[in-house]
């Protein structure tokens, strides 16, 4: 006879901690707050989480197996600096896999999901003005991935956040260096909303292509100056 019914399960509590350091670790790679070369301590890590070194650990470990870092020795990590050859391989599959969900979203956005987006870019260029980057760098992803859920794709979602772990410490290096003021930072948001609004998958995708293509060539146009 079968008890399991009567059971009551209750996490355990390492696991818990791990999957909170781990999410927290993959956040504040895609919002960029770690720079690309960054070293990454876990002593430091896990003093900043208020747990022990071993989610820490793992977490990192997960991520290194993901390509979002690198291994260090001295029980660290590091951000990758990515190669002209690495960002040119992200920027094709960005645009061929975020092109595709906004084109998606757009044959189905309702104007309720219209309306949070507007309020996210209403956020984005408050941001902007007031040059509050990692506030901007915020908005932005929250607008991308609101956009990409809206596609209804189970699929596209986790392969783009995957790329964007491994971008988003050059998003903060193109955000310091690029002037979003007047509008500049979002105007491709701008037209994307328009491009939803009108049901235009068509220009959906081109919107994000542009918006995906300009942040290259800003990280293009910073390395020549290196």
């Amino acid at each position: 006879m079968s008890t399991t019914h009567s059971l009551n399960f209750t996490p355990v509590r390492h696991e818990t901690i791990q999957g909170s350091v781990y999410e927290e670790l993959r956040t504040m790679l895609m919002t960029g707050k770690f720079l690309p070369g960054q070293a990454l301590k876990i002593a430091d890590l896990a003093h900043t989480f208020g747990t022990s070194a071993q989610p820490v650990r793992e977490s990192i470990r997960q991520l290194v197996a993901e390509h979002a870092l690198d291994a260090s020795a001295n029980r660290s990590a590091r951000v990758p600096k990515l190669s002209n050859v690495q960002l040119e391989d992200l920027r094709r599959t960005r645009l061929a896999l975020e092109s595709l969900a906004a084109e998606l979203a757009a044959t189905q956005v309702t104007p309720d999901q219209i309306a949070h987006l507007e309020k996210i870019l209403d956020d984005e260029l408050s941001s902007d003005e007031n040059r509050d980057i990692i506030s901007s760098i915020s908005r932005n992803l929250d607008f991308h991935f609101s956009l990409y859920r809206y596609s209804k794709s189970e699929v596209l979602p986790p392969l783009i956040e995957s790329l964007w772990m491994r971008i988003g410490p050059n998003i903060r290096t193109a955000a310091e260096y690029f002037d979003a003021r007047e509008g500049r930072g979002a105007e491709m948001h701008i037209q994307l909303i328009a491009a939803l609004k009108a049901k235009d998958g068509a220009g959906a995708r081109l919107a994000i292509e542009n918006d995906i293509n300009r942040f290259f060539d800003l990280i293009a146009e910073i390395s020549q100056q290196d």
